[in-house]
């Protein structure tokens, strides 16, 4: 399988995409999606064995947190971001610093051009990572685990009957 996608990749010249804009507003759905959250349901899920809507939210902004988006200055202390993500306005204010950190990756294409060790500590052996690991991969890697979680999200939101009436953006 390798071989099949090395080959592809030396076949062919892309172009860059600018998917930035669209997933800043994927984003800025995200914290829209957290205003839709009733109080007292931010720990609700639809099974005991599912993550609820605070876990997934800050389970995308953990992983936002990952080397190399993390600025050299560093980000946050996770528990302190765990700590914080108790609360609405906690998610909200955490999505947005970790936008903050994924736009200025996005945005220096030394960082996005640069090849990268993979991170494959606690990987299961099915997951075979790309031949080349660099920062476009792990941005579009990033964006691909934004777009799931959000769409588990608004499948919950769903669940608890609240209309997505002009608030559902498609991005994919």
């Amino acid at each position: 399988m390798r071989a099949i996608a090395a080959e592809a990749h030396n076949d062919q010249e892309y172009p860059r995409l600018n998917f930035a804009p669209y997933w800043r507003m994927t984003n800025d759905n995200l914290i829209e999606l957290i205003d839709l959250v009733p109080e007292g349901k931010l720990d609700w899920s639809p099974a005991p064995t599912e993550w609820s809507i605070r876990v997934i939210v800050t389970h995308i902004i953990l992983a936002r947190y990952h080397h190399p988006i993390v600025p050299p200055e560093g980000g946050p202390q996770v528990q302190d971001v765990v700590m914080d993500c108790r609360t609405k306005e906690g998610l909200k204010k955490h999505i947005r610093s970790s936008w903050g950190m994924v736009a200025a990756f996005l945005s220096d294409p030394e960082k996005l051009d640069a090849v990268h060790e993979p991170l494959t500590g606690g990987l299961a052996p099915e997951y075979v990572e790309p031949e080349v690991y660099d920062g476009h991969y792990i941005t579009y890697h990033r964006m691909a685990h934004d777009l799931h979680h959000r769409s588990t999200i608004i499948g919950y939101l769903n669940q608890l009957g609240i209309s997505m009436d002009g608030r559902r953006i498609r991005p994919l």
